[in-house]
């Protein structure tokens, strides 16, 4: 039986619930809020029951009249009602109105049915188990998010949440660890034969890696072991006598040989996944010693209260005989149950249409084309970093520790560029000896569909893009750029800055294919994606050996490959938008584009439809006065490089796609984030858009206003010529500017003791003396650039980006982008 675990939706096809707190009172308000349901806790109960031992780790002091300060009893014994509950921890405020349906209808809904699946699991029937499994998932997930350690953990990633925030935040990630539960081992073990039975906790879904005791940092308030890592298992004890242990099947398969701290196989908090609903292993009977080592490990993750139906069951760190890491034998599964888990999967569908799946969710073999072929374990400082930038190992990956270092198992960003260049050269012909005005000429369908294939090739659905971006590093000043990828304004607005900032990350200007119909896809479709391709083609050819040195990253939109991503960022980007009607002066070289565009494609139609335009537009001419008039404006297109030099087809057939390319708002601040850049601009909506929706608390930082005022009146020269401009950066002319810039960024940082008043000074000498240099040395046009810096107190963060980066990058804590700069040039 095949279930598909999804990160967003359930299997029913019933959008999940989403409760976005109204302020209207009701006539009776729950404000003791369970976080550990009581239906829950019957399960810990013995036959007759009703009470349970109830522990406080750090019970409350009371200080008596005569000074003595005594610690309250740390043991009550309390029925369900009275344990893991804290008053209003759900409830959201509005003044004196206080609104209880988080508490009501989310964790109602999910609780009914959760207590359902828990009873089928714990019981076994596979039927049952089947109906519910997704439903358990889900249960187990909020489970991990709603008590009070789970909402520490959201806090400690956000710069700052109101209470209101803090629920619909919980309500956004509840749902991020079901993917990768549902790929593991799963395994049902039981207590029936001990006498000492499981524990419940005020935490109950426990994270545990025999590579980081209790004491790790790793293991500080409120983190836990990821559960990405290879080593991390998931314990959850469904009742007194059942518990369920998640492994990574990696680490099932062969724990010995598994790197314990490093990230699983294809490791991703959202996305969908086919998995078997029967594949459980069951029938193992603890001993009493294996009990207690799991009860060491669920108390060791508490936060603060645990709970049993017998007093001495509550210390099991008393009796335990293993160490923190031996306590791992007890949790993995036996080698000879694994056979239900892993393997391939092929779905076919009523359409033709068909899926894969490998055993760790990936839906393409590109991780074993993309592979790099061999790279040396330990290289020499010297030698050519594992990571594929081109830079020397001593000046990469030998700073980060391993687990912080970009891949070096696949090709990375830099490599997948160069390879998409090279496949581009051989298709059109460019290394046979063809020129540009051959492929102007002859461009062709299959060109195009080749083109695109190869692009999507290097870039499949499963592709793992935080696995490959470039690591923030103290001596890098990287800048993400939001605007516009387009061959026309790249020196002005892209190239020309490499004199300033060390890097640049860029919007990949090729769409992928499997994220459009078929009938505007550049595969099934190719036709109508000449002119934009071949506008792209001239781009990727310009930026080649930018790329090549490292300068420029050319990275797609996450969106354009990741389904889930693109979905969420969409909606973001809706949400963000709505209501707002910029001012089309805002939109700065984007309208020039259009306009060159249209011109471009009046100019490629045939002479009679030509004829008839000019004639509407000049009654009265001659033939051979429209034949002049035709041939001068024809003659211009053989002189530009960005126009196909082939006759428009007529009707649907010669219409063209054509399209600007940039990221949006949030995935240029998520790529940011990831990557340690700063954000640059060259339109004023997108700065509009930064202030209005990027800024938490907007506090102006006053501290930061003169460098912002003497930054605005510094000149930047912005060379025109990318073979002059790589050249100049080459030769380390602009070397100081950069040092005194990447200077500028760390000031912007919280807690730097860098000097601002010296900065805007330094930095002028520094252009005098580039000024001087390019007055002697360049021959290129140029232009004149100014920037304007934002530097807001908290930085520039939105709690959706955040999320962003927890559930599509990685569960550590990202701090928000401190600067942002808007570039603005000569005549625009």
């Amino acid at each position: 039986m095949l279930s598909r675990a999804d990160s967003q939706q359930n299997t029913k096809g019933k959008q999940r619930h989403f409760i976005e707190p109204r302020f209207k009172m009701s006539s009776q308000v729950t404000r003791n809020n369970h976080y550990v349901p009581q239906w829950y806790q019957r399960g810990f109960l013995g036959a007759g029951q009703a009470k349970l031992y109830y522990l406080d780790g750090t019970p409350d002091q009371k200080l008596l009249e005569n000074g003595r300060v005594i610690t309250m009893n740390p043991i009550q014994h309390w029925g369900p009602a009275s344990c893991f509950s804290e008053l209003d921890l759900y409830s959201t405020h509005f003044g004196t109105q206080i609104n209880d349906e988080i508490e009501k209808f989310l964790f109602g809904s999910i609780d009914a049915r959760g207590a359902k699946a828990v009873r089928a699991f714990a019981g076994g029937d596979p039927a049952a188990m089947h109906e519910s499994f997704q439903d358990f998932f889900e249960y187990l997930d909020a489970q991990k998010l709603r008590t009070p350690k789970g909402l520490d953990w959201i806090k400690a990633r956000y710069s700052s949440l109101s209470q209101l925030d803090l629920m619909l935040e919980m309500q956004s990630l509840r749902f991020m660890h079901c993917t990768m539960w549902t790929e593991g081992v799963r395994e049902l073990v039981s207590a029936e034969d001990s006498d000492v039975k499981f524990i419940v906790t005020d935490h109950p879904v426990t994270s545990y890696n025999p590579e980081f005791p209790p004491s790790s940092r790793i293991c500080e308030y409120p983190d836990d072991p990821a559960i990405e890592l290879t080593g991390t298992q998931t314990i959850f004890a469904l009742d007194e006598n059942t518990c369920l242990i998640l492994t990574h099947l990696e680490y099932a398969k062969d724990p010995e040989a598994a790197d314990l701290t490093a990230a699983r196989t294809h490791a991703r908090f959202r996305g969908s996944s086919l998995t078997r609903t029967d594949a459980f292993i069951r029938g193992r009977k603890l001993t009493r010693d294996e009990v207690v080592g799991l009860n060491h490990i669920l108390k060791s993750r508490a936060r603060r209260y645990i709970a049993a139906r017998e007093r001495e069951w509550l210390y099991p760190e008393r009796t335990i005989t293993r160490a923190w890491g031996d306590i791992a034998s007890i949790l993995l599964p036996k080698s000879d149950e694994l056979w239900r888990f892993g393997g391939e999967i092929y779905v076919g569908y009523k359409d033709g249409s068909t899926h894969f799946q490998d055993e760790f969710g990936r839906t393409s073999r590109s991780h074993e084309y993309l592979r790099r072929k061999s790279t040396a374990a330990n290289p020499k400082p010297n030698d050519a970093c594992g990571c594929g930038s081109g830079r020397k190992y001593k000046r990469c990956c030998k700073k980060l520790p391993p687990a912080d270092r970009p891949s070096w198992k696949v090709y990375g960003i830099r490599e997948r560029n160069l390879m998409l260049c090279h496949a581009v050269e051989d298709i059109l012909g460019l290394t046979a000896g063809k020129d540009w005005g051959d492929v102007q000429r002859e461009l062709s369908d299959d060109h195009v569909k080749r083109i695109y294939q190869a692009f999507a090739s290097l870039w499949p659905d499963d592709t793992d893009l935080t696995d490959l971006l470039p690591r923030p590093a103290e001596d890098t000043f990287r800048a993400v750029f939001l605007g516009v990828s387009d061959p026309r304004t790249i020196e002005a607005t892209v190239l020309g800055w490499i004199a300033y900032f060390d890097e640049i990350v860029l919007a990949h200007p090729f769409i992928n294919p499997r994220r459009i119909r078929p009938e505007f896809s550049p595969t099934e479709s190719p036709s109508q994606h000449k002119a934009q391709t071949l506008k792209n083609v001239l781009l990727l050819l310009v930026l080649r050996p930018y790329i090549d040195a490292g300068y420029v990253h050319l990275i797609p939109d996450p969106g354009d490959f990741n389904p889930q991503f693109g979905e969420t960022v969409h909606h973001m980007a809706q949400s963000r938008a709505k209501g707002w009607s910029p001012d089309r002066r805002s939109f700065g070289i984007l309208t020039k584009l259009a306009e060159d565009d249209h011109r471009r494609t009046v100019l490629r139609l045939p002479e009679d439809s030509l004829r008839r335009m000019i004639g509407d537009s000049m009654p009265g001419s001659t033939e051979e006065e429209l034949r002049a008039a035709i041939s001068l404006l024809k003659s211009g297109l053989s002189d530009d490089p960005y126009a196909l030099l082939q006759p428009m087809q007529a009707g649907e057939a010669g219409s063209q796609f054509l399209y600007y390319k940039g990221y949006g708002l949030e995935s240029a601040l998520y790529l940011a984030a990831l990557s340690g850049s700063l954000v640059y601009t060259d339109t004023e909506a997108h700065w509009e858009q930064l202030h209005q929706h990027a800024l938490q608390q907007p506090r102006y930082n006053a501290a930061w206003k003169p460098i912002d005022e003497a930054l605005s009146r510094v000149v930047f020269p912005i060379g025109l010529d990318d073979r002059e401009t790589l050249e100049q950066r080459e030769s380390g002319r602009s070397g100081d500017i950069r040092t005194i810039m990447r200077q500028l960024f760390v000031a912007s940082m919280p807690g730097s003791k860098i000097d601002l008043s010296q900065i805007a000074p330094r930095l002028q000498m520094a252009l005098r003396r580039l000024e001087r240099e390019w007055e002697s040395a360049s021959k290129g046009p140029r232009l004149a650039g100014t920037i304007r810096t934002s530097a807001p107190i908290g930085g520039f963060n939105r709690n959706e980006v955040q999320r962003l980066l927890l559930t599509f990058g990685r569960s550590k804590t990202v701090r928000p982008l401190p600067l942002a700069i808007l570039i603005q040039l000569e005549g625009s």
